[in-house]
């Protein structure tokens, strides 16, 4: 389930629908990927798709993605303001 943080939307001045609009998209591809046996990485700003073909250690690159993306280890803590952010 896609979750939109709307105090989060509002102080970084994004409109909420766009930010919706762009998540629910996201969201879709990664499960059709997800049916494919396709796990969406990113990491070091670049993403990737990639399946585990059990033939090595590390899982096969099948795609290059266009855009930022970003990895780690995806922890969240809300700040003085309780707004939610993303690790550093």
């Amino acid at each position: 389930m896609t979750t939109i943080y709307e105090n989060e939307c509002k102080a970084a001045d994004l409109d909420t629908k766009e930010v919706k609009r762009i998540a629910a998209g996201i969201s879709r591809y990664a499960k059709q990927a997800q049916k494919l046996g396709l796990e969406v990485f990113g990491g070091s700003g670049t993403g990737t798709l990639r399946i585990n073909d059990n033939l090595a250690q590390c899982q096969l690159i099948v795609a290059d993605l266009d855009g930022k993306f970003d990895g780690g280890d995806g922890a969240t803590n809300e700040d003085e303001s309780g707004l939610l952010r993303g690790e550093m």
